[in-house]
């Protein structure tokens, strides 16, 4: 059964966003900054460009440097096949040539002002691209929005920090490349979506886990300071290993240059390479395999430009972007990350792996996140993933929001497609957010995924979810931390283990400052 058919037979055309697709899609070809390109024309009035340059390919001496702008070409670029995924491990078509967007629109000009919504993709930064089918942006053109998805840099290529890539910079700086793609994309967006029927005036930043991370870091940077007027979090992944600071350890980890230091020497050394000489046209010398290949763990950088300051220090003294927030996580993202069979097997096991762990402040974290009985252990590792690793940071940037002027709204997500008597593990709101859910979705599923759509949809328009025909949704505040659930019940809570998340916040906070003297 297709989607449209669904639609009708669940009978919810009210809660649909309202915009004419009936007339004819957007004119071709499309003018840009760096010359013209044509689409492909699907069925409903959708016309969809796949693979358009953002920045030029970041090979050879652009390698671990800041995005360049497209070459221009001379005639129409048929936009017609998605860009090759940026590098990673496992994955076959995939290039260092990667910084290439996809555009998905039912506009009828450039005049249309339709509202935009640029998709980060997550997986950890390391794996992931724009082309997966479960990121189609058809459903969100039907509803009246310019959906723009986009590739960047990952792993080492995206991440690494190292002192003589510092060294060469006039800045000073290393790592974040990655999220100098997403500014080079938002720039690009900036400059060329009219063209596609898009407001440039009204763009919302989306992402999940690795890609919410991203949106952390975009709401953090003075760098894309007026590139987006809207934001919505999808399970915030940051952690005390994923934020770095670029010279010196931050009670969790190496500086970012001396994780990258190790890296390139460990490696070189394994290809029988020599450290000695010009280090810079050695490290660019090597083949991207081997550069995908290093032992390397990703992470933002307070490098002092991108991040000019701590994100912990940016959010607490208000000098991040304040644009309207919608942020939320799975109520089971750890389901994702622990299985019953490969956890500690005993209470002793646990208790002396985590104190280890959280050493001399984590002491208070064990009333929380330690089983009082064999039982427990599965559900209290899944508690602590979900907690450490994503509702801690998503309660961070609401907390943030809040206390600006702009609107603030949290979401809590527990529908479980795969297993309905369980919790909704990471990732599960994707193909609900996107309408891209399997064939053995049910009826009840299509209308949770109706709901959380229209509800991106009116946020990305208005900047708030709420609109008639909707459920209400109550906006976030720090003291009662309203929440939206969204699943087969909807409806209303608060506090979502707010002291667990209290007692993670000073430990993350008491290791810093221990770091700090």
């Amino acid at each position: 059964m297709n989607r449209s058919h669904l639609r009708v037979l669940l009978s919810i055309s009210a809660l649909v966003v309202s915009f004419s697709t009936t007339a004819r899609a957007v004119e071709e070809p499309v003018q840009l900054t760096s010359g013209q390109v044509s689409g492909v024309e699907l069925d409903g009035d959708v016309t969809v460009f796949r693979g358009i340059p953002f920045a030029a390919p970041p090979v050879g001496d652009l390698r671990w440097k800041a995005p360049q702008p497209p070459i221009p070409w001379r005639g129409v670029r048929v936009a017609d096949t998605f860009g090759a995924a940026c590098m990673q491990r496992g994955r076959q078509l995939m290039s260092e040539d990667c910084l290439y967007l996809n555009v998905w629109t039912t506009a009828d000009s450039d005049q249309d002002a339709l509202p935009v919504m640029v998709w980060i993709h997550g997986g950890g930064w390391t794996f992931g691209t724009s082309s997966s089918a479960n990121y189609d942006g058809v459903g969100f053109a039907d509803k009246g929005v310019v959906l723009v998805s986009v590739n960047y840099r990952m792993s080492a290529f995206g991440f690494m920090a190292h002192p003589a890539l510092s060294a060469e910079s006039t800045r000073g700086v290393s790592g974040n490349y990655g999220i100098l793609d997403h500014i080079a994309a938002l720039e690009w967006v900036r400059d060329n979506i009219r063209g596609f029927g898009g407001d440039p005036d009204n763009v919302t930043i989306f992402g999940e886990s690795a890609g919410g991370a991203s949106i952390y870091a975009l709401l953090a940077t003075p760098l894309a300071t007026g590139l987006f007027h809207r934001a919505i979090s999808e399970s915030t992944w940051i952690t005390g290993t994923n934020l770095t600071h670029l010279t010196r350890h931050n009670g969790f980890s190496d500086s970012a240059e001396a994780r990258g230091q190790q890296a390139i020497a460990d490696t070189l050394t394994e290809l029988g390479r020599s450290t000695d000489g010009d280090l810079l046209a050695t490290m660019r010398a090597m083949s991207a395999d081997d550069v995908i290949s290093m032992r390397f763990g990703v992470s933002l950088a307070e490098d002092g430009w991108v991040l000019p300051k701590s994100p912990d220090e940016i959010f607490s003294d208000g000098s991040h972007n304040v644009v309207p927030l919608l942020a939320g996580v799975n109520d089971g993202e750890g389901l994702f990350f622990v299985r019953p069979d490969r956890t500690f097997s005993t209470l002793e096991e646990q208790k002396q792996a985590r104190l280890e762990e959280w050493g001399e402040h984590g002491q208070g974290l064990a009333a929380y996140y330690l089983a009082k009985t064999t039982e427990e252990i599965f559900t209290t590792e899944v508690d602590y993933s979900t907690d450490s690793l994503f509702a801690r940071p998503n309660r961070q940037i609401l907390t943030a929001m809040a206390s600006t002027s702009a609107d603030t709204f949290m979401y809590l997500f527990t529908r479980n497609l795969r297993d309905p008597t369980q919790r909704a593990p990471h990732a599960m709101e994707l193909s609900y957010v996107f309408q891209t859910l399997p064939d053995q979705a049910t009826e009840v599923d299509w209308r949770i995924s109706e709901l959380i759509s229209d509800y991106w949809v009116q946020f990305a328009t208005t900047g708030n979810p709420n609109r008639e025909g909707l459920p209400q949704w109550p906006t976030y505040d720090a003291d009662r931390q309203q929440h939206q659930i969204i699943g087969v019940d909807v409806g209303q809570g608060s506090s979502f283990r707010r002291k667990e998340l209290d007692e993670l916040d000073r430990y993350i906070q008491a290791t810093h400052n221990s770091a700090r003297h």
